[in-house]
């Protein structure tokens, strides 16, 4: 990699609200940043199970346009940018790093093979956008102001089925969509991520929204050391992911409950989700809310058994005592109990075990674990150095 270009990307920092980027001047499209200390490092390196990745391109809002060194490494302003470029190389596999910044972009990911690397921890590198279902389309995706995106339109990253193995790192994934501020559209849904990917995973990321937040829509999914919030339903979909280690953060709704963590749409033959070693927290003092409920949704193609299990977690006291909560549908009410709805070894004020909450015995635990859950694929860790 150019030395230039590695100088640059190294080290970012914010003084008064402006983010200084190797000695440009780059006005904040956010708020303002934390002060980042300047690592002594120069290289600046991506691995996925110690493996180095070729950088394929460079984002910095530095620059005022694209340009491709001698090397071939692009250097683009903006992600969407970079995305095209390596578009049209016909590449098998494509690495962008990403300076520390905050990136107003709505993105939608085709590429396979493609990882997404933030320099520095994800709290600097935000990728943002607040559409939601109710959203009219903008004249920049056609719209005349009439129709409205719908859920799978208001993602700020939706990333295709085509884009397999999909990985990111350090990055802060979110929609900004405040709910309060339009009382009267009629849905408010404002997904941060809809995920298609399968073999896609992620590490030490952020997904920030309220009501469905990250949509696991399909294949294998993996989430490590990841922070994720909402209030609504914000982990939900047909996915089989697990979540490793992760924040899971509810925050304030304003009524209660408070919300549901999971939603869950899984097709009756597989895994569903499994959440482990992870600590369920909430943002606000009171009301409570739940582990999940089954959603059954009318487009399914396949008969849903709504699947989740929490497995040697920290339960926060905001859960309620009940656990789960059931969920109206189409067809009916869906009760967690004709789901496969569990929990296991878990601990915390919010631990509670009674009638409503099934324990999974040790033999059926046996069987929830990411191995098991995987069928043979092995996530490889993606890392910084």
């Amino acid at each position: 990699m150019r030395k230039s270009l590695v100088r640059r990307i190294a080290c970012a920092l914010t003084v008064g609200g402006v983010l200084l980027a190797g000695g440009a001047v780059v006005a904040p499209a956010g708020p303002a940043l934390a002060p980042v200390q300047c690592e002594a490092a120069v290289m600046k390196t991506v691995t996925m199970g110690g493996k180095v990745l070729p950088i394929t391109a460079i984002v910095d809002q530095g620059v005022a346009s694209a340009v491709q060194g001698a090397d071939g490494i692009w250097t683009c302003p903006t992600i969407k940018e970079a995305l095209n470029k390596i578009k049209h190389m016909n590449l098998e596999s494509a690495t962008i790093l990403i300076q520390p910044g905050t990136y107003r972009e709505k993105l939608y990911i085709k590429q396979p093979n493609l990882t997404l690397a933030g320099i520095t921890s994800p709290e600097y590198t935000t990728i943002v956008w607040d559409d939601a279902e109710g959203t009219p389309v903008r004249p920049e995706d056609a719209g005349s102001g009439k129709k409205l995106y719908g859920l799978s339109g208001s993602p700020t990253v939706k990333i295709h089925e085509d884009a397999v193995n999909f990985q990111a790192v350090n990055i802060t994934f979110s929609n900004d969509f405040v709910p309060e501020d339009h009382p009267t559209m009629k849905n408010r849904q404002a997904l941060a991520m809809k995920n298609s990917s399968d073999g896609s995973s992620f590490w030490n990321c952020r997904f920030l929204g309220r009501q469905d937040t990250l949509y696991t829509d399909d294949g294998r999914q993996y989430y490590h050391g990841c922070y994720l919030e909402g209030d609504v339903d914000f982990i939900f979909g047909a996915a089989t992911a697990v979540f490793d280690d992760c924040d899971i953060v509810s925050v304030d709704r304003g009524s209660d409950p408070q919300g549901f963590v999971t939603a869950p749409s899984t097709p009756a033959n597989k895994p569903g989700y499994l959440f482990q070693h992870c600590r369920l927290q909430a943002a606000f003092d009171q009301g409570q809310a739940y582990l999940g409920r089954p959603w059954h949704p009318s487009s399914a193609k396949s008969p849903v058994s709504s699947a989740v299990v929490f497995r040697e977690c920290e339960i926060g006291g905001h859960i309620a005592s009940e656990g789960w909560h059931d969920m109206p549908n189409k067809d009916g009410v869906s009760e967690p109990k004709q789901n496969r709805m569990f929990e296991y070894h878990n601990t915390g004020d919010g631990a509670v075990k009674n009638g409503d909450r099934r324990q999974l015995t040790d033999a059926q635990a046996a069987n929830a674990t990411m191995e098991k859950y995987f069928s043979g694929w092995v996530p490889e860790e993606v890392a910084v150095k």
